[in-house]
């Protein structure tokens, strides 16, 4: 276990002056590869509705970067309600020259560093244009390893390490033809079939599930995949039994490490996608995964994959996630089913649940998007209502709460919810 830290419940020892962004597509934009990626309208409105998550996350007395200017009321509620050590930075702000030799002061005096959930190039140059100083940023080179990091085919590598050991299942090939594709199809079609992924995409995004057929119009879906990212990764779709995650942070020299910051213990959809995390403790969860798989196999996954990581030069949060299956030989760990190189919502609900809950409370934490403001309107108050809102301390102990301030124009919520 050399070189892996165990850090439940305790600072990550960032530098003194923390910037943090919310930028969730920074997946898109390393799938888009160029410098000025553009996000669609969607993507810009959920930027917009959830840019406050960091202050939920994020180091006490960091700045969070805003683009919107109706935050001060709900930042004033929730650090009298938490007591939340977090100053808020509007884009406008931080294009002013008052605020840019405010931060100038602080970076010639203490330790400074930007965090986004994510680095893309395109994000990179948008700091530029607001006026940071290219130092301060990675380098062209430095972005250009992390979009090679970042691809599913490193999943594949991560894999090998586990092959033939007793108690662990997952494979994953890298393959550059529609042939191989068809092939490694109708040879598990009749054990549940093949997931085609996306070498860069969105989590949860990108994905082709062929369980009952590989038909013309799959084909055509890898080729264009083939042609327009390089390969096409696929692998067998497993009877999942429970979804999990390991969270990391990846130090830097001198002192380089793998400080491991918990598990996430997650939901999503037959399609893949994210639907929320369960609000436990660590403890709980091993016990929760206890149930399938031995805790010895919990521990091995984690000094394995740990040092997996510590041997990729990147430095930043790392989420992995993870499956327990149901196997013909019984149940067993899928170890690495995507590795996130940047924050995750499991690390977010993995801070909220140490920080903000209450010792044995349990709870939910939830992304979710809406068609209409008034239907998100209409389910806020009926939350409100049903789980009113119990808080001592700054812990929470039961109730509704919403993460985000909710406006006139938003679409999209993150909360938490305790009943």
């Amino acid at each position: 276990m050399q070189n892996i830290n165990y850090l439940y419940n305790r600072n990550l020892n960032l530098a003194e002056m923390v910037l943090s962004i919310f930028n969730p597509d920074t997946d898109l934009a390393l799938a888009n590869g160029k410098g000025n990626y553009t996000p669609t309208e969607g993507v810009r409105q959920m930027i917009s509705d959830l840019s406050l998550l960091p202050v939920w996350y994020t180091e006490p007395g960091s700045y969070v970067l805003t683009d919107t200017l109706h935050n001060e009321t709900f930042m004033e509620e929730m650090t009298q309600l938490f007591g939340l050590n977090v100053k808020l930075l509007s884009m406008s702000e931080l294009k002013s020259s008052k605020e840019q030799n405010k931060i100038a002061e602080y970076i010639k005096v203490e330790p400074f560093e930007i965090y986004p959930w994510g680095w893309n190039t395109s994000f990179r140059n948008m700091l530029i244009r607001t006026g940071i100083n290219p130092q301060y940023l990675p380098t062209d080179a430095q972005l250009d390893f992390h979009r090679q990091l970042s691809q599913r085919g490193v999943v594949q590598l991560a894999l090998k390490l586990f092959q033939s050991q007793h108690g662990f299942c997952g494979i994953s090939y890298n393959v550059t033809n529609t042939i191989d594709c068809e092939q490694y199809y109708n040879s598990l079609k009749d054990r549940g079939g093949v997931v085609f992924k996306e070498p860069w995409s969105s989590s949860g995004k990108g994905l082709l599930w062929c369980r009952d057929t590989f038909n013309v119009r799959d084909k055509n879906w890898c080729q264009r995949v083939i042609d327009t990212q390089g390969y096409v990764t696929m692998s067998p779709i497993y009877k999942k039994v429970q979804d999990f995650a390991m969270e990391f942070f990846v130090g830097d020299n001198p002192n380089r490490a793998v400080s491991f910051l918990g598990y996430s213990l997650f939901t999503t959809d037959h399609k893949g996608f994210y639907k929320g995390n369960a609000l436990l403790s660590n403890a709980e969860i091993v016990k929760a995964l206890s149930k399938y798989v031995p805790k010895s196999l919990l521990d091995k996954t984690l000094v394995t994959i740990g040092s997996f990581l510590l041997k990729k030069g990147y430095k930043g949060h790392v989420g992995v996630d993870m499956m327990v299956c149901q196997e013909p030989g019984g149940m067993c760990i899928h170890p690495c089913v995507e590795i996130n190189y940047r924050h995750t919502m499991g690390y977010v609900a993995r801070v909220i649940t140490d920080r903000f809950l209450a010792e044995g409370v349990k709870g939910k934490f939830m992304i979710q998007h809406f068609r209409t403001h008034e239907q998100l309107d209409v389910f806020v108050n009926d939350y409100k209502s049903k789980y009113p809102l119990h808080i001592e301390q700054g812990k929470f102990f039961s109730g509704f709460v919403p993460l985000v301030p909710v406006t006139h124009y938003s679409l999209n919520l993150a909360y938490i919810v305790v009943s």
